[in-house]
């Protein structure tokens, strides 16, 4: 893995450009997400709150924090015992 792409695929300051490098995090996904939430809730008879849908999104958030500290972790230790070619 090319750590400069990673870097610029997901550069944190520029939220429009993580949206467009990252298709799958947009207003319409989360839209789907929150009527998800509302019928799981529904079907459990409980109340759907905003609290709870925000509970709900920010342990997704941690997941996927979670496989891109694994990804970059790995492309580290990749690069780290493979031999420097650009030098």
């Amino acid at each position: 893995m090319d750590t400069n792409r990673f870097k610029s695929s997901h550069d944190f300051s520029n939220i429009q450009k993580n949206l467009h490098n990252n298709p799958g995090y947009h207003a319409e996904s989360y839209t789907q997400q929150v009527k998800d939430y509302m019928n799981e809730m529904k079907t459990k008879n409980q109340e759907a709150t905003k609290q709870g849908f925000m509970t709900q999104a920010q342990k997704s958030a941690k997941d996927v924090w979670e496989e891109i500290q694994e990804m970059a972790s790995q492309a580290w230790d990749k690069k780290q015992n493979q031999p420097d070619e650009d030098q």
